[in-house]
């Protein structure tokens, strides 16, 4: 069921309880914007979840054994960005002499030289690396990835995490078959005869190291089964791309199988890259398809 208006829950609430009558499989997407959100249509579906009549705020009985079963479920919400936590995560830097310029009494009003700059050059070029716009250098740490939202019935706003992974998986049209927690790691290197970076030894799982690795494996909308890896970088490149390396060896697969017909990579990479008989290639930057998925519209 898909109700994009869904008030305060009756949709979801239907749904819940004819699953537990006959035992059906079937799911529901709310969509919803106002405030109630939270203080009405989330508790009201965990309450019925949880027991099948309510009174006073109390469950009236408790569910028997096929009723618990036949309920049971897992909620999962997904907020998206509004016009105002956009605007508030546009990030302009002027220099001195822009300041100047902006403040002469003859490029003020309608149609003069600083609302044409702002609507036809800052707000498509000097905005560019802010949050609200996808700042693919802040994918350099995907678990760090932040924008500013505003709190319902304020106007504050406070710095929470965005979840990349989750985001990344909606945006493709995903279905996983499974999410990997995170792995860290720590590693030496040292210089070999001919000068090259290597490593000293094996990578070591650390909890405090500064590499991690988190992946997501499904099938895309097309069927195509798909490996997506996460990684934090440090910033050294060649570091970081040795350690990437020893650890995809350590995957049951590699880029030449056929188990995966797709694997994304966060950051620049060396991975033995094969080009698929629709010449496209088999490994795929996540920043170049983030983006795109967010903001082509060609198509549409």
């Amino acid at each position: 069921m898909l109700d994009f208006f869904a008030g305060s829950g009756t949709t979801g609430h239907a749904v819940i309880n004819l699953n537990r009558e006959d035992g059906g499989t079937r799911k529901f997407i709310m969509v919803e914007m106002a405030n109630y959100f939270d203080s009405v249509l989330l508790p009201r579906l965990k309450k019925i979840i949880f027991a099948p009549e309510w009174k006073d705020g109390k469950p009236k009985r408790a569910a028997t054994s096929d009723e618990a079963e036949r309920s049971s479920g897992i909620i999962k919400v997904m907020r998206l960005e509004s016009y105002e936590d956009t605007l508030n995560n546009l990030q302009v830097s002027l220099t001195a002499s822009q300041k100047t310029v902006f403040d002469a009494i003859n490029t003020q009003g309608a149609d003069t030289f600083k609302e044409q700059y702002i609507l036809r050059y800052m707000l498509d070029v000097e905005t560019r690396g802010s949050s609200s716009l996808l700042n693919v250098q802040a994918f350099r740490n995907p678990a760090a990835y932040k924008l500013k939202v505003k709190q319902p019935g304020s106007d504050d706003s406070r710095e929470v995490n965005v979840d990349l992974v989750e985001t990344f998986i909606s945006l493709l049209g995903f279905r996983v078959s499974h999410i990997s927690a995170p792995q860290s790691f720590a590693a030496q290197f040292e210089w070999n005869t001919g000068r090259r970076l290597r490593l000293k030894d094996r990578l070591k799982e650390d909890s405090a190291g500064p590499w991690w690795f988190r992946t997501v494996a499904g099938t895309m909308p097309d069927g195509q089964q798909t490996l997506i890896i996460w990684r934090n970088l440090t910033g050294e490149s060649e570091q970081d791309n040795l350690v990437l390396n020893e650890w995809f060896e350590t995957l049951p697969h590699s880029t030449n199988d056929f188990k995966f017909r797709l694997i994304y990579v966060n950051g620049d990479n060396n991975l033995e890259n094969v080009r698929g008989p629709d010449q496209t290639w088999k490994v795929r930057l996540i920043e170049d398809d983030f983006y795109r998925l967010m903001f082509d519209s060609k198509g549409i």
